[in-house]
């Protein structure tokens, strides 16, 4: 691994085991350089601030967790593993995700379900002619990262306790139209 590399992961160790014990809005550089015994301009030449360290661990912990790329097949199990993985190491999750705004944890989140969720569409685009503009395309993406990052987000505030296999499903069959299929059907049936 390269020194650049290493140092990164030591600075998001530092930063993850201060986070165990203070608020977000407490941590700065100066308490991660001295957790880290490293220099500010070390820091600086890994990071830009404190809300880049958090984005890094999310995308490198996400990778370890659920691979390199989503597949649109398996994304709910990669979930649920990933739901694990920070049941596990809550107190760090929970803390994070408690700042909002630019950079955020919340943020993070947002890219990668929009991510998963434009993949999932131009998966079935490419199964079946859909005439989707890349305006669509994102509105829809955009709509359903809401949606999937508001679920996760009312899980971590609970404290991460409750199960997130039962969400999880749910969300499947929400993204597949199943469900809303078997509404629409049920509505129909009921009209006649």
């Amino acid at each position: 691994m390269p020194v650049s590399s290493s140092m990164k992961y030591v600075i998001a160790e530092g930063t993850k085991e201060l986070l165990q014990t203070i608020p977000f809005a407490e941590l700065s550089v100066g308490n991660i350089t001295k957790q880290c015994h490293i220099s500010r301009n070390t820091f600086y030449y890994h990071f830009r601030d404190k809300y880049d360290v958090i984005s890094w661990i999310f995308h490198t912990e996400i990778a370890l967790v659920v691979g390199d790329t989503l597949d649109p097949e398996n994304w709910n199990d990669k979930l649920l593993l990933l739901c694990r993985y920070m049941q596990k190491n809550k107190k760090f999750y929970i803390n994070v995700l408690k700042f909002q705004g630019q950079n955020s944890f919340t943020e993070c989140l947002m890219d990668f379900y929009e991510t998963l969720v434009r993949k999932m569409i131009l998966n079935i685009e490419a199964d079946k002619v859909l005439s989707l503009s890349q305006e669509q395309i994102g509105l829809i993406s955009r709509f359903y990262a809401y949606g999937l990052t508001g679920s996760f987000m009312d899980w971590a505030k609970d404290g991460m306790e409750e199960d997130p296999e039962p969400t999880i499903r749910m969300m499947e069959q929400l993204t597949s139209g199943k469900i809303v299929s078997e509404i629409m059907s049920l509505q129909s049936r009921k009209q006649e």
